[in-house]
């Protein structure tokens, strides 16, 4: 077949399937959670088991049929897991789990007795919900002895920081049977804490064995038959309260069950629904018929969906930046930069409120807010200013709230602020030299020694925010400050541009010494590709694609740090180093990818890192297995390594869905007025994005075989 009627074909049964699509109301095109659970995984081969969460909290599963550990329920933390599941004395082999959004599946065996696990958390309270199921599978009736420990020692913590603090005392506990051997009562000695097991049905015996108990049924199954046990525990403060949860839950648990799926789902359609009851804001739907788009982008948004906090006090929603092993209660600057245009348009009003809070706080003062407590963690980091000015970029853009320039924080206007955060590189040049120095490698990459001091990726983004602070000025009337700013930007560029390595792809860093160091990292491609794309010459941007595209992919992901950079063997850790990368990285990647004109291959990307979903969500970073181009990718964990920084969830996942949504739909919102124009580039793929707000209008926009069109909601 001709290739142009080939393409045309494509197009044109993929807007008929689109078409199909549409005729449906827009909330019936958002996916059920079913659809992007993973699939089943072989426990042997994962490196990290699957995450639970809810509105207050989160937890993991363990390598055990039943128990969960890393709970918390900011500011009570769990010490240990909730108890192991037993045949006749003996844990049974983890054979397979799967993740979903709001539950974990696990499958085990015991001789030719089949142990299936379902465990959820109630969607707005600190309770876990517990199916267990075990089938006879054998010709023969079956005797055995089934136990279930039971074990919830808790503890509570005002402070907090990246880790997760836990109370090693665990003998304040005593455990009490009670309901006539329906629950056990957990009671904590200084009496501001209490936990509770409860039943659905009253199980052979129930002991209490000091700070913990045990469950447990004499059983005789014939061949196929089942035996079900539904049980509960709730975590909190007072008996009484914890003891009427457990109760409750227990007495009724097949509605609380399913009830946990609807409240998840409720939230999840919420998301991109204008108006909608949750959120101040809400992201478009996506229609396509590029299936790996397609389960991109909402797994991206299930990745918000599940680091969404309602129960601090001091905000009431919060994004936290990871869960559950570490830093649970934070919001990171840089993190949440990594998905700034969809935060604007979900949360408006959470993001002005963030960034109210960081700006009177001081975006110095640490890299983090920290919700109990309200305070900034952690030192200065390298990412404040470009991740703070892009956050209020993002958000002026999408909102068109100009007013918010004019509002006084701290002192200054917002105006006041981002120019200073603009500029604030010159505090960091030393005498005689051009560039800003951005310190260690613990300020910039942490775990990458040669990427320090003058590094051309934050010095590009310095020439970007002049500039666009330079527009912003100007609009205000303030021509004489926007030409400062401008030829400051004209002065940093060529000082940036001399690090690069022509034929090479990469950029090289100035460090202390005198020494001008190559560095082979993805960082530079992003950022650079990302701020100063029109700086960079055909040949400039061709060598960086191929440089990305030699070393750094992978079949199923990519490696932040090429394995020739010299520092390679240095760079431990699967998030920023060769063998691996934070989530954020391929979608920053493709983005660039996007600003080059590079749409076919930042669309095999995207579906290339589809693969890694079918595992479960977006994590921090996803571990490469092996330094060949097929090396498998996984949700990592460090085995508790406190330097590791991996976690099950992140909120970088986000950075996919805003990818999606600037890069391959070209939403390019700006804050003085100019909607959404027509672009004639094709982007590879046919869809729409229905719903996409910018300021108080919306519009679709669709990807042809003629570009990009747009069209306002009536």
């Amino acid at each position: 077949m001709n290739p142009i009627h080939s393409h045309k074909t494509f197009f044109a049964l993929a807007m008929l399937l689109l078409l199909a699509m549409f005729s449906r109301s827009v909330s019936a095109q958002v996916p059920a959670l079913d659809e992007l659970a993973g699939n089943w995984q072989s426990a042997s081969n994962l490196l990290s088991l699957p995450a639970l969460n809810n509105s207050l909290g989160s937890a993991k599963a363990v390598r055990d049929a039943l128990a969960i550990a890393d709970l918390s329920f900011p500011p009570i933390t769990m010490t240990g897991d909730t108890g192991t599941l037993l045949i006749d004395g003996k844990v049974p082999v983890l054979d397979q789990t799967r993740w979903y959004p709001y539950q974990v599946l696990r499958k085990a065996t015991a001789g030719n007795l089949e142990i299936a696990t379902a465990v959820r958390m109630h969607y707005e309270q600190r309770g876990l919900l517990f199916h267990v199921t075990v089938t006879n599978s054998g010709m023969a009736p079956q005797t055995f002895e089934l136990k279930i420990n039971l074990s919830a020692n808790t503890s509570r913590h005002v402070r907090w920081g990246w880790g997760v603090p836990r109370d090693k005392d665990t003998n304040r506990f005593s455990a009490t049977a009670t309901d006539k051997d329906r629950s056990l009562l957990l009671h904590d000695s200084r009496g501001d804490l209490a936990n509770c097991f409860s039943f659905e049905h009253t199980p052979d015996a129930l002991s209490a064995q000091g700070n913990s108990g045990q469950a447990l049924w004499r059983v005789t199954l014939r061949p196929a038959a089942t035996l079900v046990i539904n049980y509960v525990l709730a975590i909190g403060e007072k008996d009484e309260a914890v003891h009427e949860l457990s109760g409750n839950l227990a007495a009724h648990f097949d509605a609380a069950f399913e009830q946990v799926q609807t409240d998840w789902q409720k939230r999840f359609t919420a998301m991109f629904t204008p108006a909608n009851a949750y959120f101040s804001g809400h992201l478009p739907v996506l229609l396509t018929a590029d299936e790996k788009m397609r389960r991109m982008y909402y797994m991206s948004a299930v990745s918000l969906l599940s680091v969404l906090r309602t129960g601090f006090p001091m905000a009431p929603r919060v994004y936290v930046s990871n869960t559950p092993e570490s830093n649970c209660t934070m919001m990171y600057f840089w993190d949440t930069r990594e998905w700034a245009t969809a935060l604007a348009l979900l949360d408006p009003a959470i993001l002005k409120q963030c960034l109210r809070d960081w700006l009177g706080k001081g975006i110095y003062n640490g890299y983090a807010e920290e919700y109990l407590t309200g305070t900034l963690q952690g030192p200065w980091y390298s990412a404040n200013d470009y991740s703070v000015f892009m956050l209020l970029n993002d958000y002026l853009d999408v909102t068109s709230d100009r007013a918010f320039l004019s509002e006084k924080i701290n002192g200054q206007t917002v105006l006041e602020h981002l120019d200073a955060i603009a500029t604030n590189w010159k505090k960091l040049v030393r005498p005689g030299r051009t560039l800003a120095d951005y310190g260690g490698a613990a300020n910039l990459l942490e775990c990458v020694p040669n990427y320090i001091h003058e590094v051309a990726s934050f010095n590009a983004a310095n020439i970007w925010m002049m500039r666009r602070a330079a527009e912003i000025q100007e609009a205000q009337g303030n021509k004489t400050r926007a030409a400062e700013l401008r030829a400051d930007a004209e002065h940093l560029l060529p000082a940036v541009l001399a690090l690069y390595e022509p034929g090479q792809g990469v950029w090289d860093a100035l460090h202390r010494d005198g020494s001008r160091v190559q560095v082979r990292h993805v960082f530079d491609f992003a950022t650079i590709g990302l701020t100063i794309p029109q700086e960079l010459s055909p040949k400039m941007r061709d060598e960086m694609t191929g440089f990305v595209e030699r070393e750094l992919l992978t079949d199923h992901w990519m490696r932040a740090q090429s394995l020739s950079d010299i520092a390679a063997s240095k760079s431990n850790r699967p998030d920023h180093g060769p063998m691996g990368a934070f989530c954020a990285w391929p979608a920053e990647t493709m983005s660039a990818m996007c600003q080059f004109g590079k749409f076919d291959q930042a669309l095999n990307l995207l579906h290339r890192c589809n693969d890694v979903t079918y595992e479960g969500p977006f994590s921090q970073s996803r571990e490469l297995l092996g330094k060949t181009p097929d090396a498998s990718a996984h949700i990592t964990s460090r085995g508790g390594n406190p330097n590791s920084h991996q976690t099950y969830n992140a909120s970088n996942g986000g950075a996919f869905a805003e990818t999606i949504i600037r890069e391959f739909f070209g939403y390019q919102p700006d804050l003085f007025g100019r909607t959404l124009v027509p672009d004639s580039r094709r982007r590879g793929f046919a869809g729409q994005l229905l719903n996409l707000q910018q300021g108080s209008q919306r519009f679709n926009v669709s990807s042809t075989d003629q570009g990009l069109k747009v069209e306002p909601v009536k």
